[in-house]
């Protein structure tokens, strides 16, 4: 039993990190027997791990497995998504991460702030890490799923936004009053902070794209 759930557990990473890497592309169809052979693994197994697959909102069950396609049209309802998961995760890891949370937050602000120092790629993986470490304190499973799905929903466009460096720049400072509002044990303030971030970014967003558009 210990050994089917492990496979399961690394059919699921693996299979994760392939859609996420772009080698499925949205709309694309997973077929069991050709996955089966690729993997090396039984039917079985690799049932289990797309039922996983499934409940994390990374592939659809429709008369087969399918790689969902999200649309530019969807882009608000996303935002408000992740706005209510982060405000909420936020509250959450002030109230539970203890004073562990609030040094790694300080010093990832810190980090984040030196760019141009550092590469965007850098930069973008502080700004996951920072976000993913609240997720992480605020230890609630359902939430952290729900903020993960509307994550990948929002990879999953793929937007050709390149933000402007006043725009990272206010970025920092409103990371920064998250982290603050976290450090001082403030939970609601840590809250509105957080949504706000979220709010401010979709703006930035929905006006490239109208850019985009005309």
């Amino acid at each position: 039993m210990a050994k089917d759930n492990t496979q399961v557990t690394t059919l699921v990473q693996r299979l994760g990190s392939m859609i996420i890497a772009g080698d499925f592309r949205p709309g694309e169809r997973l077929l069991e027997d050709t996955l089966t052979e690729e993997m090396g693994l039984g039917r079985t197994p690799l049932r289990e791990a797309l039922l996983v697959l499934q409940g994390q909102g990374m592939i659809d069950r429709r008369k087969g497995w399918y790689v969902p396609e999200t649309r530019p049209a969807e882009v608000p309802n996303l935002f408000e998504a992740r706005a209510v998961a982060e405000e909420a995760l936020a509250v959450l890891a002030t109230r539970r991460g203890g004073p562990d949370l609030a040094v790694q937050l300080e010093q990832l602000c810190d980090r984040m702030e030196t760019y141009p120092d550092i590469s965007r790629a850098e930069l973008n993986a502080l700004n996951q890490t920072f976000h993913e470490a609240i997720r992480d304190a605020a230890a609630n499973p359902h939430i952290a799923e729900f903020w993960d799905r509307a994550q990948f929903r929002h990879w999953q466009l793929r937007l050709p936004i390149m933000f402007s460096q006043d725009q990272i720049l206010m970025a920092h400072t409103e990371h920064r009053r998250i982290a603050d509002a976290v450090s001082a044990g403030q939970a609601d303030a840590a809250g509105a902070a957080a949504r706000a971030h979220v709010e401010a970014t979709a703006r930035i967003v929905t006006e490239a794209l109208e850019t985009v558009r005309m």
